[in-house]
C-alpha cells in the first residue's frame, strides 16, 4: 500500500529559485553523475528534477534514474554501479521500507561507495539519532527542511565523497594490477618480446585499446632509433626506425624536447620515456645511458591517478627490459 508523506508539499517551498542555481559550469563530454530518487510520490521526483536542472559538480550534470518503492530501487542497484548517490524515503510500502533498504544496499549488495541520504515528511516514527546510529546512511533530512539550497549542499557534499571513495578503489585496483604484472616471465622472454607485452600491459593496466609502440633511444640521434615492438597502427612497424612514424602528437612533441627525453600526455595520446641506467635497475651494461619509450594511443584522456599508475609501470617495465638484456647476454657472452 502506498503511503503519501503529507509534508511533501514543504519540499523546496521556501527558496529563491536562484538560489539553488548557484553550481558550477558543465563541461561538454563529461558523464553525468547518477543519482537515484527512491520515493513513492511522483511530485517528489518532479520537483527534485526541477530544482536540480542547472546542477552540475566537477563539470558533470545530474542523471536521474527513478524507483517508487523500496524493492524496485534494490533491482535498480543491482544492475546500476556507478549511482553516485541515492536520495531515500524512509515510508514508502511500508513504515520503515528506506531503513530496510539501507543494510541490502551495504551488506547484501556490498556497496559501500554510493552516498545515501535519507528524506521523511515523518521524522517521529524514525528518530534522527538512532538512524544516524544503526544505519549506514550519510545524511538524514526531514522534508521539511531539505530546501533547494539545502539539497545542492548535501548534494556536492555527497558527490565530493563518491568521487574520493572511487578514486582510492581505483587508485588501490591499479596498483594490485602493476603488482600483479608478470615482470620475471617478460624478462625472460627476451627483449623484443618484453616491449611487446609492456605495450599490451600497459593497456591492459589503463583500459586502453593496445594501439602503440615500445623502443629504446640512443644517443641525441632519436629518430633513427628502432622500434621493438609494435601494435595496433604500429603492428608492422618492429625493427623500422621512429623516423618513419614519430611525426605528430606527443611522440613528435617528446622527441623534439630539447635535452633529456620527458612524458608528454594529451587527451588522445601518451609518451612516456624512461631511463635505463644502472639506477633503474641492478644491472644496465652495454644499455646503461639508453632511454625506454613507450607511445601509446588514448581512447580518453588519463586522469591524474592513471597517469601515476603509468609511470610506475613504465618504471617496472624499464626494470624489466634491462634484465631481459642482462640474461640475453648470460645466454650468448659473445
Amino acid at each position: 500500500m502506498t503511503m503519501a508523506d503529507d509534508d511533501d508539499d514543504f519540499l523546496f517551498q521556501d527558496e529563491e529559485e536562484d538560489e539553488a542555481d548557484e553550481v558550477s559550469e558543465l563541461v561538454p563530454g563529461m558523464p553525468p553523475w547518477q543519482v537515484l530518487i527512491v520515493d513513492d510520490d511522483p511530485e517528489v521526483h518532479a520537483m527534485t528534477r526541477l530544482v536540480m536542472r542547472k546542477f552540475a559538480f566537477q563539470g558533470r550534470g545530474l542523471a536521474f534514474i527513478s524507483a517508487y518503492s523500496a524493492a524496485e530501487a534494490l533491482e535498480v542497484m543491482k544492475g546500476e554501479h556507478d549511482i553516485a548517490m541515492i536520495l531515500l524515503d524512509v515510508v514508502m510500502e511500508s513504515d520503515d521500507a528506506g531503513l530496510k533498504l539501507v543494510p541490502r544496499i551495504r551488506d547484501e549488495l556490498g556497496n559501500r561507495a554510493v552516498r545515501i541520504i535519507l528524506r521523511t515528511g515523518q521524522p517521529g516514527q524514525a528518530p534522527e539519532d538512532a538512524v544516524i546510529a544503526g544505519y549506514d546512511v550519510n545524511d538524514y533530512k526531514a522534508k521539511t527542511e531539505l530546501t533547494a539550497r539545502k539539497l545542492v549542499t548535501a548534494t556536492i557534499t555527497a558527490l565530493r565523497a563518491y568521487h574520493h571513495i572511487r578514486t582510492l578503489e581505483r587508485s588501490c585496483q591499479g596498483m594490485e594490477r602493476v603488482a600483479g604484472l608478470g615482470l620475471c616471465q617478460m624478462a625472460q622472454a627476451g627483449p623484443s618480446s618484453a616491449a611487446g607485452a609492456a605495450l599490451d600491459q600497459m593497456a591492459e593496466v589503463l583500459e586502453q585499446p593496445a594501439d602503440g609502440l615500445f623502443c629504446v633511444i640512443y644517443g641525441a640521434d632519436r629518430l633513427s632509433a628502432r622500434i621493438l615492438a609494435g601494435r595496433g597502427r604500429y603492428q608492422d612497424a618492429a625493427g623500422h626506425p621512429l623516423a618513419t612514424v614519430a611525426d605528430t602528437g606527443a611522440l613528435a612533441t617528446a622527441l623534439r624536447s630539447p635535452g633529456d627525453l620527458r612524458h608528454e600526455f594529451t587527451d588522445d595520446a601518451m609518451t612516456l620515456a624512461w631511463p635505463l641506467t644502472p639506477q633503474a635497475s641492478s644491472g644496465g651494461g652495454a644499455h646503461a645511458g639508453a632511454v625506454a619509450m613507450l607511445h601509446l594511443h588514448l581512447v580518453r584522456p588519463l586522469d591524474e591517478i592513471a597517469r601515476r599508475l603509468a609511470l610506475l609501470m613504465m618504471m617496472r617495465i624499464a626494470d624489466a627490459l634491462v634484465t631481459a638484456w642482462a640474461l640475453e647476454q648470460a645466454r650468448d657472452p659473445a
